[in-house]
């Protein structure tokens, strides 16, 4: 602890009421431990620091924290450089940013739970330093986040926390701080399910159960940006003609006159309502493709900039961004609430002019705001409250809104969609990602996964049969299927479960066995539940499945055996026309 604190400064004891311990180090800071049912609360304060670093021996096996490019499970598997820790688009740097849903919590195999924290008040006697009497302390720790692998072995052995007032964290007026609780318990269910509720909330709702029961059709793996009313009708029958089940068509970029006009283009939509009119007389529901930024290029930025709409420097001007459809853009303030009451208005206004049933929002994470920008919130929330407030915005569209990023957003009771995945095999954002985002996801408490596209994004060529079979065997028992690659060219009980508990729908194996080594590591298998195994073959040209069993009697699908667990079961002969899953006896 007090890694940056300078050796041999000197010491004085202090008092903080209610704390355990409390320790004054003269003229660098401040340090108090408190317990607090089942966590200790650590709270470091400085006076003249101006870094406040502590690191966390990963013992055993660690689980949570940010989305991540090549998602390891459990995540001491892959050491990180320090970067700080917002919510960004992981894609841009993969190897330096964590993705848009991203939490400052992680829990062990040992029992224990990590929460960097938000607001509190600390006071302090006259004993402790003059300047700390009734200090409010900032709403967000300035986090730099690394796992550090000390002895060169690939594995992280450390993950530390730097707190420092540095970009991208504002230069804050009040003190320094560096807080975090650690919460034990007996394993890493129990601390988790103790530790989860303490600090998060469980979602208020269950999203659209339709799209849950049903599959998803988005027009972007397919066709990308060249999209029209006539792609997108062929696209609805021919979902129909083929037998598939649906439960909407997703119309995805490249529809408006111009990025962030808000407004259908005619030469490619001539008539949006009557295209809507048809695919709700088919049975589809309609969403539409969304996301926060106005080139600066749109008749529709000029009237934003004008009314103070955008994100803005300290001065009141608009700063400028860049994202993957415009290389000058504002971008929406969240945290406004006459820009949010516009930007929504206009939403409404298409829904009631169109039929639009719904929306699926992209970006939102931090790592897309300009390089100079305030918020209208209090400076100790920024920069991560920009992706709390654009997600608590777009929820109030319904069940259908699908977002990709979140940030405190749990209660939310909407889809959150894994960031764009890429049509490999391997853990280079491939198919061996897809389970331990799910897992990752739910560990957050974010149970309601959209796993996004079936065989990724194609932005590298088409997948393989091979791999399009592999990732919808991978994704069937998952909350959503969402196809827009065709399928024809290759040859509620948990849901309720998580408003309550805040269990996650799809369960690491662990869930029913949390001390097993075993269980602990298996990354490509997902519990449905409590009742339901799943492992889907996500190597190339395998046809062979070890299956890691919890404890009880397990039917197995592919060959109507029954099994015992706790034990590794390897699963023979399994073509591409089979998948692996067992249910309970």
């Amino acid at each position: 602890m007090g890694l940056a604190i300078p050796p041999g400064t000197p010491t004085n004891p202090c008092e903080v009421p209610g704390s355990d311990y409390c320790v004054e180090y003269v003229g660098e800071a401040q340090l108090s431990i408190t317990t607090d049912g089942h966590c200790q609360e650590v709270s470091w304060v400085a006076s003249g620091a101006t870094e406040l670093k502590d690191c966390v021996i990963l013992k055993g096996h660690w689980y949570g924290g940010g989305e991540q490019f090549t998602q390891p499970w459990p995540i001491e598997q892959k050491p990180r450089p320090e970067t700080a820790y917002v919510t960004a688009d992981m894609l841009q740097r993969s190897n330096q940013w964590y993705g848009g849903v991203t939490e400052a919590y992680w829990i062990s195999s040992q029992g224990l739970a990590v929460y960097v924290s938000n607001l509190f008040y600390v006071i302090v006697s006259t004993h402790s330093i003059a300047d700390f009497a009734k200090l409010k302390v900032p709403d967000e720790v300035p986090l730099f986040l690394s796992l550090v692998d000390a002895d060169a072995d690939g594995v992280a052995d450390e993950m530390c926390f730097s707190a420092r007032h540095e970009v991208p964290f504002a230069d804050r007026d009040s003190a320094l701080i560096l807080r975090y609780s650690v919460c034990s318990a007996d394993d890493v269910r129990q601390v988790h399910e103790a530790t989860l509720p303490k600090f998060y909330s469980f979602p208020s709702g269950i999203p659209d159960e339709k799209m849950m029961r049903d599959t998803v059709w988005t027009t972007w793996a397919e066709y990308k940006t060249e999209i029209n009313d006539s792609r997108v009708l062929a696209l609805a029958y021919n979902v129909i003609e083929k037998g598939y089940p649906y439960s909407q068509i997703e119309i995805d970029d490249n529809w408006e006159t111009c990025y962030g006009n808000a407004e259908f283009n005619t030469d490619r939509f001539s008539d949006a309502k009557a295209m809507v009119d048809e695919l709700h007389a088919l049975g589809f529901r309609v969403t539409l493709w969304i996301h926060p930024f106005i080139n600066d290029d749109c008749e529709a930025f000029a009237y934003a900039d004008a009314r103070g709409y955008f994100v803005k420097a300290a001065d009141g001007v608009t700063q400028l961004t860049s994202w993957w459809q415009g290389n000058s853009a504002g971008i929406v303030d969240f945290t406004n609430t006459e820009a949010v009451s516009w930007w929504t208005g206009r939403l409404r206004d298409i829904q009631a002019t169109t039929g639009m049933d719904g929306f699926k929002f992209d970006a939102g994470e931090t790592s897309w705001l300009p390089d100079v920008f305030t918020l209208n919130a209090p400076v100790e929330k920024w920069p991560n409250v920009y992706t709390t407030s654009y997600v608590d915005v777009v929820s109030s569209f319904g069940g259908l809104t699908e977002v990709r990023s979140g940030r405190h957003n749990q209660a939310a009771p909407i889809f959150f969609r894994m960031l764009d995945k890429n049509s490999n095999f391997q853990n280079l954002n491939g198919l061996k990602t897809l389970i331990p985002t799910l897992l990752h996801f739910g560990i957050l408490g974010y149970p309601y996964v959209l796993p996004d596209m079936i065989g990724g994004n194609a932005y590298g060529g088409q997948p393989s049969d091979e791999l399009f079979v592999r990732w919808t065997q991978a994704n069937s028992l998952m909350p959503v299927l969402q196809f827009s690659l065709l399928p024809w060219r290759f040859g509620s009980i948990a849901a309720q479960e998580a408003t309550v508990s805040g269990a996650p729908i799809n369960r690491p194996t662990w869930w029913l066995c949390p001390l097993d080594e075993a269980c602990l590591i298996a990354d490509q298998q997902y519990l449905l539940g409590d009742d339901i195994v799943v492992a889907p073959i996500t190597e190339e040209g395998a046809t062979e499945k070890e299956v890691v069993l919890p404890p009880g009697d397990w039917v197995a699908n592919v060959d109507g055996a029954t099994y015992t667990g706790p034990a590794t079961v390897l699963f023979t002969g399994v073509t591409l026309d089979k998948f692996v899953y067992l249910t309970r006896a």
